[in-house]
């Protein structure tokens, strides 16, 4: 599992439940709470962090919080 952080949010990359050779993305906001997660899975721990890096920064980039 890792983590990236970018404000007051964070980018948790974890294994997925269905298939735990995929992983998926979470993002969180400061307090803990899941703001968004991945629709799908991710073959490899790396395009899950850097779909997750997209999404955080298309959600976050006029400094407004969903």
């Amino acid at each position: 599992m890792s983590i990236e952080t970018l404000r007051s949010h964070t980018v948790e990359i974890v294994p997925c439940l269905n298939d735990p050779r995929c992983f998926r993305w979470i993002i969180r906001n400061r307090g803990g709470a899941v703001v968004e997660h991945s629709p799908y899975a991710f073959v490899t721990q790396n395009g899950a962090r850097i779909s997750g890096e997209c999404w955080m920064r298309e959600l976050f980039s006029d400094g407004k919080a969903p």
